[in-house]
């Protein structure tokens, strides 16, 4: 018999992630998007926009700096489905 009630946090997440590329997410478009949303917590937009600030727009090698920033590099291990 199947476990009933609320699903896991893993399980969850690969349900909603069911279908996206990951590879193809921008971390720094999540926390643009984040931040200007109105309708989201106070709490999640003011965490986005210290997480842009603390990114501060630089840029090495070419890149935008993203995959240099630990929050983003956190962000995208969390979606590839992995805790570390």
């Amino acid at each position: 018999m199947a476990k009933r009630g609320r699903p896991t946090r893993a399980a969850a997440s690969k349900r909603a992630l069911k279908g996206v590329d990951v590879d193809a997410v921008d971390p720094l478009t999540v926390l643009r998007q984040i931040a200007s949303d109105t309708s989201a917590p106070a709490s999640s937009r003011l965490a986005a926009a210290k997480a842009l600030l603390a990114q501060g727009g630089r840029k090495k090698d070419g890149g935008d700096g993203s995959e240099n920033d630990r929050i983003s590099a956190r962000a995208l291990t969390l979606l590839k489905g992995g805790k570390r």
